[in-house]
């Protein structure tokens, strides 16, 4: 199954990856993969519903992540994540912390959100590639 977003062209691609290049660790931009889904979990609230989210690029510490209605989404709120399309990373679930979203440009109600993972991983993860 494709991600559940448009095919985004190569400008809006490039100015998401410019965006990110003050990472502490080297990112690996990734294709088309299978897509994620993420909830917030605001503190003595109950869990946000689960989002679709497209993998744009990944790094030992988190992911920049393409997200759909993110408006609800706070800044620095925690996370969690659900891998499970992605065995790679030996989990199913991965929390972590939004650090930041900013609209995707004239991509109507596209987020680019990056997420900090709650601990680093070991490795980055083979990620499963999305069928055509």
């Amino acid at each position: 199954m494709a991600g559940t977003f448009p095919l985004l062209d190569q400008p809006l691609w490039d100015e998401a990856g410019q965006r990110l290049d003050g990472r502490r660790q080297p990112r690996h931009a990734v294709g088309s993969v299978q897509p994620i889904q993420l909830r917030q979990l605001p503190p003595a609230q109950p869990p946000g519903d689960w989002l679709h989210a497209d993998i744009l690029d990944i790094s030992c510490g988190g992911l920049a992540l393409l997200v759909s209605d993110a408006n609800g989404l706070r800044d620095v709120v925690d996370v969690l994540l659900d891998v499970s399309s992605h065995p790679g990373f030996g989990v199913v679930r991965l929390p972590g912390s939004v650090r930041w979203k900013r609209a995707a440009g004239g991509a109507g109600s596209l987020w680019v959100v990056g997420v900090e993972l709650d601990r680093p991983l070991a490795r980055v993860p083979q990620l499963v590639a999305a069928r055509a």
